[in-house]
């Protein structure tokens, strides 16, 4: 039997922004079972919203149902004694999440390609997991400077011209739930301080926002307010992307 859960909070804004016509993110926000996500569906792939909608089911339904025992329920990954029950869990949600998006994605070709980013925090048995694929990022919220806890799934890419001569360079997505039929998360996990205070965020937000500059009364106050904010400020600084953001408060209430 699990412990009772900790005392969790979160507050999320999406936004499909000033430049795209549909909205390709989606978040996950439930803290009766403390489990908190943001997915990004990858630009330039087809269908990137139902990606990202496929992923969202899939992790949230694996979580509900992987409540009362992960461990007798973790296929098809199977026990990782380095990690917590907590831990093993959302892996487990993660790579069930990759095996549906990528299975739909050869099932109808018009959903052929599509792939999504996703990161995602559990909050379980006196222990705080984190996953991530692709570049959506987890960061630590004060006290003091803010902290990236992720690390983004990218590399700079040469773009060349007709004749083969390097005419500037891109960052582009290394790896995707969907994108093949097996992903590796990233995976790290804490005991629950405390408090805690973590933003989940797409790159809508942190692309075109310094997170680890901001001013503590930027990240003060109300989780539902505090991600208002922040996406309101993604729009101002003229993100050209969507922009999701997720706070998420842990032990005491801030």
């Amino acid at each position: 039997m699990h412990a009772p859960p900790p005392i969790t909070v979160g507050g999320s804004a999406t936004d499909t922004g000033p430049v795209r016509e549909i909205n390709e993110d989606r978040v996950l926000c439930d803290d009766r079972l403390g489990i908190y996500a943001v997915f990004d569906g990858v630009g330039g792939h087809n269908a990137g919203e139902v990606a990202s909608q496929l992923a969202l089911e899939t992790v949230a339904g694996y979580i509900a149902r992987s409540a009362g025992n992960a461990e007798d329920d973790t296929w098809p990954m199977g026990w990782d004694p380095r990690f917590s029950a907590t831990s093993n869990r959302l892996r487990t949600a993660v790579v069930l999440a990759n095996q549906r998006v990528h299975l739909a994605s050869q099932s109808d070709p018009s959903l052929q390609g599509m792939a999504t980013t996703v990161a995602a925090v559990l909050v379980a048995d006196n222990i705080v997991s984190f996953a991530h694929v692709g570049d959506s990022r987890i960061y630590r919220l004060g006290p003091g400077a803010s902290r990236l806890l992720t690390e983004d799934d990218s590399a700079m890419v040469d773009q060349l011209d007709a004749a083969g001569e390097r005419i500037g360079s891109r960052r582009v997505i290394t790896q995707a739930l969907g994108a093949e039929v097996e992903v590796t998360p990233s995976m790290a996990e804490m005991p629950i301080p405390a408090k805690l205070r973590l933003l989940i965020c797409s790159d809508g937000l942190h692309g075109v926002v310094a997170i680890e500059d901001l001013e503590a009364s930027a990240v003060e106050g109300d989780p539902h307010d505090v991600a208002g904010r922040l996406m309101t400020r993604a729009i101002d600084a003229g993100t050209r992307d969507n922009v999701s953001v997720l706070i998420v408060d842990v032990g005491e209430r801030q």
